[in-house]
């Protein structure tokens, strides 16, 4: 590559990191339906969160008490009465490995109605010791659909810590409820919150159905006074599933919005946005007016979802950290949400009817009729736009690879194979342009004495000199860009492999060569030792807890390549420093992808590989074609005559039959290459008269 390659590259890449930094620092606060964008809002909800976790509203009168004491409401005083008691968690749904019928376990505490975890029994921890447990609670203040608190007549009956009474329980689903009394006692309301889960269901049918993995919850209020009673709900949402990205903080709070023509508008929000001083985030609007359809947090693998079935019944929706001092992939995103007013005559009730999805991104069951249907849309969780590639990956390219990559993975029973194998199908479909690209990079090299005497002729006319070095490229027909076209073509290929081992469930955990090596995870780094307690952090790379093998051969590999392979001629210094610095920044690539899926490591470790071999065959393929030319074995040219074609088709013919088809091939190749010399000399020629 000459210096104006070099300059474009750099140029490109100043141009993506700005394109980034401009997402991030302008367009993101401004535009929150962006996918992966957010917004600032500056409101103070009610009966929401506040940046230190803490519960708030803005029409609770002073003097009122928490649970148990006294509070202000209607005239009277009110206070909360539970169970009198901690009590056992119930279980409902199965804990156990591949359930038949349940495909969740969800631990309800208590405390708050709400979730001790929620489990999902087809897959285990990122650690690959237990089954997979999310939706534990913050602390002891915050737990998954935990009642907080509510909101009678105007007055705030906080229920922080209540514990509820037990009322029924079965397999799949249990009721809780507590009452709320005057200070003589005297019933006002019963709240009950009731969850169910649904089984499985036919696994031919499973496009069709929930597949057991969304839990009807529903909180009902019933009114014991004799007058009219008007209530809010406050509860907490899901909280955050446990991180399994290396590089960054995988988890976002998305929130889909009602477009009002069957389709939804997706924000997302990451922790980065979540920053310290800031206010809570209103989530009830977008910026366009859409009004909240469902929101939740979800992983890179799992999700955690609020639908409310019935339409307004949620008219407050917001979403802060507890802990906005920490780094983000420690911050703790607290979503909260409260019901619209619900207005219950004596002896009637009213209830909130819920769909809560706790789901793998299982692409085949999202993308289902039942879960990608408005105004469900959960197909659109699948999207990643995390990490600085998210805005070019191209869906419908993610979509293809996977497809490819799982029909491999039926036929081999591996994903690394199947990814190697992607290697071969593509370095194939891609021979075409190595081939170009190395005989022009071959051209070059037998232009060095010419490029001297150019040199010495224009002296320091550095104009004349470009010029004359552009009309010699021309002559010789020699493209530069050949030179790293492969390579570019290639980089949409990796950046859809790394969304689909950071989103593609079949892939997490995924080992390489059925578990006989230590890449144990295709999804992860391959980490052949670590040393999580002592972790260190370097710039460019990133937290640094383990040895990733794979990175570091593939920083050798790319590093002995570099060296030994052919270069254009250096004929100025400014073009011999820049050979020197590209061969020293071929060890900073892998420094980025240190800790990058290994699958996605492997894949560019083996193409690389490849690469070198398939260039090693190329080069001694063009010498040993120009060495047979000066001998007089290859037929060089013939003028474009009926007998000439004929003698040419005999030669051809002949050298099949010594030397193969592969020889043809490249004698055809010769040929061609020769004729469009040929006529570049007759063009140039006729320019001149």
């Amino acid at each position: 590559m000459d210096k104006k390659m070099y300059i474009a590259m750099a140029a490109l890449f100043v141009l993506v990191m700005g394109y980034y930094v401009y997402v991030e620092e302008i367009v993101r606060p401004k535009h929150p339906e962006w996918d992966w964008t957010g917004q600032n809002s500056q409101l103070a909800p009610e009966g929401g969160v506040s940046s230190a976790g803490q519960a708030t509203t803005q029409t609770q009168p002073a003097g009122v008490a928490g649970a148990g004491g006294a509070a202000a409401a209607g005239g009277g005083e009110v206070r909360a009465v539970g169970a009198g008691g901690a009590g056992q968690s119930v279980l409902i749904g199965s804990l156990q490995p591949h359930d038949p019928d349940y495909a969740l376990g969800l631990q309800i505490s208590p405390t708050e109605a709400g979730l001790d975890s929620a489990v999902i029994n087809d897959f285990k921890s990122a650690d690959d010791k237990t089954l997979y447990s999310y939706q534990e609670p913050y602390g002891s203040d915050w737990s998954a659909l935990g009642i907080r608190g509510v909101t009678l007549n105007g007055g705030y009956i906080d229920l922080t810590g209540v514990p509820w009474k037990v009322e029924s329980s079965t397999v799949n689903s249990a009721v809780f409820g507590v009452d709320i009394v005057s200070n003589k006692n005297v019933p006002i309301l019963h709240l009950t919150a009731t969850y169910q889960i649904e089984p499985r269901g036919v696994k031919k049918n499973r496009d069709n159905t929930a597949a057991g993995y969304e839990v009807d919850v529903v909180y009902d209020v019933k009114n014991l006074s004799n007058t009219d009673q008007t209530v809010r709900i406050s509860f907490d949402g899901p909280t955050m599933p446990p991180r399994e990205a290396e590089r960054q903080d995988d988890r976002q709070v998305v929130v889909a919005y009602d477009k009002g023509d069957q389709s939804l508008a997706i924000t997302r929000y990451s922790a980065t946005d979540f920053k310290p001083g800031s206010d809570s985030k209103d989530l009830t609007r977008n910026s366009s007016g859409y009004r909240f359809l469902w929101g939740g947090v979800t992983s890179l693998y799992f999700s955690a979802v609020v639908r409310p079935e019935n339409e307004g019944q949620l008219d407050m929706v917001t979403a802060s950290a507890q802990n906005p001092q920490d780094a983000p992939e420690d911050r703790r995103i607290a979503v909260s949400f409260q019901t619209a007013e619900l207005k219950v005559a004596p002896g009637a009730s009213a209830d909130v009817p819920l769909k809560v999805l706790f789901a793998p991104k299982d692409r085949g069951m999202l993308e289902g009729d039942y879960y990608s249907a408005f105004p469900r849309g959960y197909n659109q969780l699948l999207v990643s736009t995390s990490g600085i590639c998210g805005f070019c990956a191209f869906s419908w390219l993610v979509d293809f690879l996977v497809w490819l990559l799982g029909s491999l993975k039926w036929v081999l029973h591996d994903w690394g194979l199947a990814i190697i194998v992607l290697v071969i199908m593509v370095r194939l479909l891609l021979h075409p342009i190595t081939k170009r690209s190395m005989v022009s990079t071959m051209k070059m090299q037998k232009m060095g004495p010419e490029l001297e005497r150019l040199k010495k002729k224009y002296g320091d006319d550095k104009d004349g000199f470009q010029k004359a070095q552009v009309q010699l490229y021309k002559e010789m027909g020699f493209t530069p860009v050949l030179g790293c076209l492969p390579m570019f073509l290639q980089m949409p290929i990796w950046i859809a492999l790394y969304s689909a081992l950071q989103n593609e469930i079949d892939l997490r955990q995924a080992p390489f060569l059925w578990g006989f090596t230590w890449i144990h995870d295709l999804a992860r780094p391959d980490r052949l030792i670590t040393w999580d307690a002592h972790a260190f952090t370097l710039p460019l790379v990133g937290k640094i807890a383990a040895l990733n093998v794979l990175p570091i051969l593939m920083g050798i590999g790319y590093f002995l390549q570099q060296k030994y392979t052919p270069k254009p001629p250096a004929v100025t210094p400014e073009q011999e420093t820049q050979q020197k610095t590209m061969q020293w920044m071929t060890l900073l690539f892998p420094l980025f992808l240190y800790n990058a899926p290994s699958g996605l490591n492997l894949y560019i470790l083996t193409s690389g590989a490849l690469g070198a071999l398939e260039n090693k065959r190329i080069r001694d393929h063009i010498k040993q074609r120009e060495e047979a030319e000066k001998a007089g074995k290859v037929f060089v040219d013939t003028k474009p005559t009926r007998q000439g074609k004929q003698k040419k088709q005999e030669i051809m013919q002949s050298e099949q039959r010594k030397s193969g088809r592969i020889a043809t091939w490249w004698a055809d190749l010769q040929q061609k290459m020769e004729e469009m010399r040929r006529e570049a000399e007759r063009r140039n020629k006729k320019d001149k008269k």
